[in-house]
C-alpha cells in the first residue's frame, strides 16, 4: 500500500527566473542548482493526492474504531446503571446492595478500561464516607 510515485516539480530560480525542474523518486529531499545562476535550492517532495487520501483513510478508519468502541463503552455502562439501580430497588434488607457492588464489580473487570468507575469502587471501601451508618 505504501507505492512510491515519481513526482515532477518544476519552479522558477527567485534570483535569474530560470524554471527549474526535479523529479522525485524515492527521496524526500534533494538539493539542485540552477543552471544559471548556480544558485541552490533544497526541495522537499510534495505529498500527492494519492499519499495523502490513504492517510485520510486511515485517519477515519481509526475514528471509527474509536466511535464504535466508545458507543459500546456508553451502552455497557448504561445497562450497568440500569442494572444497578433496579438492585438497589429491591426490598428485601439489603440483599440488592450486595447484588448491587457484585454487578459493579463484574462489570469492572470485563471492561478494565474504566478509571473512573474503578475510583468510586475504591472511594465506597473510605471510611469517611460510612459516618452516616455510625
Amino acid at each position: 500500500m505504501n507505492q512510491q510515485y515519481d513526482v515532477q516539480v518544476k519552479f522558477v530560480c527567485q534570483h535569474c527566473g530560470q524554471e527549474i525542474g526535479v523529479v522525485f523518486n524515492t527521496e524526500p529531499v534533494t538539493t539542485i542548482s540552477c543552471g544559471s545562476c548556480r544558485q541552490t535550492f533544497t526541495v522537499m517532495r510534495p505529498a500527492i493526492a494519492e499519499e495523502i487520501l490513504i492517510d485520510w483513510e486511515n485517519e477515519a478508519l481509526f475514528q471509527k474504531i474509536r466511535a464504535d468502541k466508545s458507543q459500546s463503552s456508553n451502552a455497557s455502562l448504561m445497562t450497568l446503571i440500569i442494572n444497578v439501580i433496579e438492585l438497589l430497588t429491591w426490598r428485601d434488607n439489603g440483599a440488592g446492595q450486595v447484588e448491587a457492588i457484585k454487578a459493579m464489580r463484574q462489570w469492572l473487570i470485563e471492561n478494565e478500561g474504566t478509571p473512573i468507575l474503578a475510583e468510586l469502587m475504591q472511594s465506597s471501601d473510605n471510611p469517611r464516607l460510612h459516618k452516616r451508618n455510625l
